[in-house]
């Protein structure tokens, strides 16, 4: 794909036969014996007007990729007016036509991961490289949100990469450094698996580009091809990625500006059930734990900080402190079992999270004793998991998806937000929530409240 394309030129006869044709016309269009002889209409099947002004007319190349032309007619007329001939000059506009396409991405696609797939498939077509990798920038780590060509034992070795300078990915160099990097891959060698895997696509040179967009990094874009990439074809994907770091860069703030609309939303309403737990307890019995939490959060809010993380066993800790307050101010005992709570450190809100599981624990108990465990430990995939179980009525098999919703049209308390926020914060981090019995298979025994977190 050129950059700025010499045109190609051949001319027609009155009845739109080609009668000649230059190198470079034949060099695009030799391999559909399209030629000297032959009718003109052959070039675009289907396309009644040729030479309107403004048309894009496709077409595909040797090895079947997408490619787009204009046509510009000049016509040639005897003395006496009648046609004799037309001079038409033919310009390939594919690189123009993808970069306006990824332009109009900004407006067809929602989230990031949305564009990055419909990118891929406009490169994936029109251009001759083996693979494609998108990543996105958060958080000081790449995320691989879009690949094209990547087998899924390749992308489970490169789907999160850390941004630093000793990274175990190119992509993350890259994204550190902020320049492109160019890489045989006989000379790589970060992650034997990776390289395997490479290899094994038939790609030898390895270009990762930084996306960058007013001196902001919003991803990476990784290609794998077979041969070395002329200066050309640098100039090309350079093009490529400045469009798709614009449009990328518009997508993460339209994201980021949703996210903070939700964390409003949710730090309001953690912020108020903060205010109303504290009315409903004694002042004598109170700990200034809710009204800090409660300062902590407007603070976050007004100022639109990170909150920073928190040992696990400190937001249990919290959970537990006040629970047993509504407990004493309900004239019931709380027993808490802890084990495993010293594995990993989690945001503050999940000290909202675990105290609204308890305080539902507490509130729906009919015993005047409540005795709830809490076991924390770590799974296989990097995931933490903490499990609250309690000796309550329990939760029927048909409420148990039901609890997390905002609205809860087959409950006696529809606009009940506990369970509802505990499932908005678990979801903001990237963990889960449900709901299974402490006793399997008799939901009258018991609940247990599952809540998971990534440990990174």
């Amino acid at each position: 794909m050129d950059i700025i394309p010499a045109d190609a030129e051949c001319i027609i006869a009155a009845d739109g036969t080609i009668v000649w044709s230059d190198a470079i016309f034949n060099e695009w269009f030799s391999h559909r014996g399209i030629g000297p002889g032959i009718k003109i209409h052959k070039l675009f099947p289907g396309e009644k007007e040729l030479c309107k002004p403004g048309a894009v007319l496709e077409d595909a190349d040797r090895l079947g990729k997408r490619r787009f032309f204009s046509l510009e007619c000049t016509t040639t007329f005897s003395a006496n007016g009648e046609k004799v001939s037309e001079k038409v000059r033919i310009r390939k506009i594919t690189l123009q036509k993808v970069l306006t396409d990824i332009s109009k991405l900004s407006t067809q696609t929602k989230t990031p991961k949305d564009l990055f797939e419909k990118v891929l498939w406009l490169m994936r077509d029109t251009t001759h490289y083996l693979a494609f990798a998108g990543y996105v920038a958060r958080d000081g780590r790449l995320e691989l949100t879009a690949s094209k060509g990547w087998t899924e034992k390749l992308k489970s070795y490169i789907s999160v990469q850390d941004i630093a300078p000793d990274s175990t990915s190119i992509a993350g160099r890259t994204a550190y450094h902020r320049h492109q990097i160019v890489m045989e891959m006989k000379d790589y060698a970060l992650l034997p698996t990776v390289k395997s895997a490479i290899t094994k696509l038939g790609g030898e040179y390895l270009v990762v580009t930084p996306l960058l967009d007013q001196d902001r990094l919003v991803g990476v874009l990784t290609v794998i091809h077979d041969k070395i990439l002329t200066p050309v074809d640098f100039e090309v994907l350079q093009s490529i990625c400045s469009q798709v770091a614009v449009v990328l860069n518009e997508k993460l703030q339209a994201e980021e500006g949703v996210e903070r609309a939700e964390d409003a939303i949710l730090y309001a309403n953690l912020i108020v059930r903060s205010m109303s737990d504290e009315g409903r307890i004694p002042a004598e019995s109170r700990t200034p734990a809710s009204h800090d939490a409660a300062i902590e959060l407007l603070h976050a809010l007004n100022y639109d900080v990170e909150l920073k993380k928190i040992p696990l066993k400190d937001a249990i800790a919290y959970a537990v402190t006040n629970a047993r307050e509504r407990a004493n101010a309900a004239h019931k005992k709380l027993n808490v079992k802890l084990s495993g709570a010293d594995l990993a450190e989690v945001s503050p809100l999940y000290k909202y999270a675990f105290y609204e599981v308890l305080k539902n624990s507490v509130d729906h108990s009919p015993s005047p004793v409540v005795d709830v465990e809490v076991h924390a430990h770590k799974e296989r995939s990097s995931t933490g998991r903490v499990e609250i179980s309690d000796n309550g009525p329990g939760i029927p098999d048909e409420f148990k998806s039901e609890v997390f919703r905002r609205h809860k049209a087959n409950m006696k308390k529809p606009s009940g937000l506990g369970l509802y926020l505990v499932k908005k914060i678990a979801n903001k981090y990237g963990g889960r929530v449900w709901i299974e019995d402490r006793v399997h298979g008799d939901y009258k025994k018991g609940t247990t409240v599952v809540i998971t977190f990534p440990e990174k």
